[in-house]
């Protein structure tokens, strides 16, 4: 028999850390089937656009990760049914970065359906700057096991 997960304030989200390449960027905004330079694949369209030396990834990148993030702390098919993240952009992120993904438990609240639980997420760089903060929930049904570890 299962263990039932408990989910606490203050409990951590374990990290992810995200080294960005430009190789990165180009294929990520190659999958949205755009084509075509833009200030996230070329540095000339970038330092026209947005007056910089180079190019910036999206905040939609950025947004993916947090996802990612929550999609491993609660487990793919909970967060794809019941989970949420909204997220802010406070400074761009640059090929050469490397970001660490962190959240923790901010809020528990009993539902009719369940259990919705709350985490702040934030994204920093190596520099020790936040370039990204939000907060994400989702709702765990009553009785909810964990995909067995094997």
């Amino acid at each position: 028999m299962g263990v039932v997960r408990a989910f606490t304030a203050g409990d951590v989200v374990p990290s992810l850390v995200k080294h960005m390449t430009q190789e990165a960027i180009n294929a990520f905004e190659g999958s949205s089937g755009r084509s075509g330079p833009s200030q996230f694949t070329d540095e000339e369209t970038a330092r026209h656009t947005l007056g910089t030396r180079g190019t910036v990834a999206s905040g939609r990148m950025s947004l993916s990760f947090a996802l990612e993030l929550l999609r491993r702390y609660f487990g793919a098919d909970l967060f794809n049914r019941g989970g949420m993240v909204d997220v802010r952009f406070l400074r761009p992120v640059r090929p050469g970065d490397t970001l660490t993904f962190t959240g923790h438990v901010t809020g528990v609240a009993q539902e009719a359906n369940g259990t919705r639980v709350i985490v702040e997420v934030a994204a920093t760089n190596e520099q020790g700057e936040t370039t990204a903060i939000g907060t994400g929930h989702c709702l765990v049904p009553r009785g909810f096991l964990p995909p067995e570890e094997g």
